[in-house]
């Protein structure tokens, strides 16, 4: 793996998500370090049986600026419920409250680790805790398969924001994300397509070719870097335009309607 650093700060706060469908907690306790940290809570959507153990947390897109949490949140955790898994939508800090790198990625990482403390009272197992996000939020969901200590079970990546170079990238996720005065460093370091390597999870991609909004190359480019590490995978690319290109959620009105059957299909079919 190359070497990376991704802050993660851990307070020593013993919070359990409540064992009850629909139900909000707050990831960094009720007195973080910042106040900042208040606005970082995960919904718990508990399903009846779960017969498999696998569980997914949900990252909403938004741009890094604000959170699409019923279209890519709420209506993706009851799709899962109804097909027996566990799913923990997470709505993690962003730029419009002023948040950037790494308060994001510090969101994701401790709801991983909840989320793996709290497997027995959720009948879940600890190690297929897989991750869904969506635009931004399959960005986020990226930087969890190729820098998190808690390594995920899967990522699924739709309609994601891949690379933070200039020729492909959605600038208002880069500045909300990296801020106004980040450096090479740290661009090159979020630019998942030059970081994928071998102790990666597999890997679920999705984009329509007419995204109107983050150009379908972010895709392209991870999924060839993604073949060059013989990572496993599965990518989707859709010959859809219009308003089925972006920001639908499970429910699209042209092509890639059924993308989360072919990602339910894959997703049991993962062996390690």
């Amino acid at each position: 793996m190359k070497s990376k650093i991704i802050i993660f700060v851990c307070f020593s706060v013993a919070i359990s998500l409540p064992v009850s469908a629909q139900k909000t907690v707050k990831i960094w306790g009720n007195n973080p370090a910042s106040s900042k940290m208040n606005r970082a809570e995960v919904v718990v959507f508990q399903a009846k049986e779960n017969p498999s153990g696998v569980s997914v947390i949900i990252c909403p897109g938004g741009s890094y600026c604000y959170l699409g949490k019923k279209v890519e949140g709420t209506k993706v955790a009851k799709w899962l419920n109804k097909n027996n898994i566990t799913a923990f939508v997470l709505y993690y800090r962003v730029g419009i409250f002023g948040n950037h790198h790494p308060a994001m990625i510090q969101d994701l990482q401790r709801t991983i680790q909840l989320v793996k403390e709290n497997c027995v009272a959720y009948g879940i197992d600890p190690d297929k805790v897989g991750i869904m996000g969506f635009s931004a939020g399959g960005h986020l969901a990226g930087t969890a398969a190729i820098y998190s200590h808690y390594k995920p079970y899967f990522a699924a990546m739709i309609y994601p924001v891949v690379s933070m170079q200039d020729s492909i990238c959605h600038k208002k996720s880069r500045k909300n994300l990296l801020g106004k005065n980040y450096d090479d460093k740290l661009k090159q370091m979020m630019s998942l397509e030059s970081n994928v390597h071998a102790g990666m999870p597999p890997i679920f991609l999705m984009h329509c070719t007419g995204d109107k909004t983050v150009d379908y190359r972010n895709s392209v480019v991870f999924a060839k870097a993604l073949t060059g590490s013989n990572i496993k995978h599965k990518f989707l690319l859709i010959d859809e335009y219009g308003r089925g290109g972006h920001g639908f959620g499970i429910k699209p009105n042209g092509k890639a309607t059924g993308w989360i059957k072919e990602f339910l299909e894959w997703m049991v079919g993962i062996e390690y």
